[in-house]
């Protein structure tokens, strides 16, 4: 388990403004979140899925975490690892513009088990707050 998992799970429990700030901190402390592409080589766009009829972009702050989560939607898990794309937290933020004009609505973080949203419209407040510092 990584401290972002002990962050989310404590901030589910007790949602109060310190856990929710050291959870911040600390994903906001990467030196860059996973993404899983879609599309082809040429032109590889980062996965998003819908949840309560609302689009979100789907990031892992952990390997581990976007290769359990390829693994259990059939995609390509080996010894080589899986195709995935990083980004830094400061590049997330940087597109927040982009992809409220493209109708997604917050980012999903480490979908399933230890999962947390951030909307996007919340992103550059995010980054000011916990990642500019970093």
């Amino acid at each position: 388990m990584t401290d972002a998992d002990e962050l989310a799970t404590a901030v589910r429990n007790d949602p109060s403004a310190p856990k929710v700030g050291r959870l911040w901190q600390a994903v906001y402390g990467l030196e860059h979140w996973w993404l899983l592409p879609t599309g082809d080589a040429a032109d590889p766009r980062p996965m998003v899925g819908v949840v309560e009829d609302a689009t979100f972009l789907l990031a892992f702050t952990s390997d581990r975490h976007v290769k359990d989560f390829a693994s259990r939607q059939g995609g390509p898990v080996d010894e080589a690892g899986i195709p995935a794309m990083s980004i830094t937290p400061k590049d997330v933020t940087g597109l927040a513009p982009t992809v409220v004009g493209q109708g997604v609505a917050g980012i999903l973080l480490d979908q399933g088990l230890h999962s947390f949203v951030a909307p996007v419209t919340a992103l550059q407040a995010l980054w000011d707050q916990f990642g500019a510092a970093a």
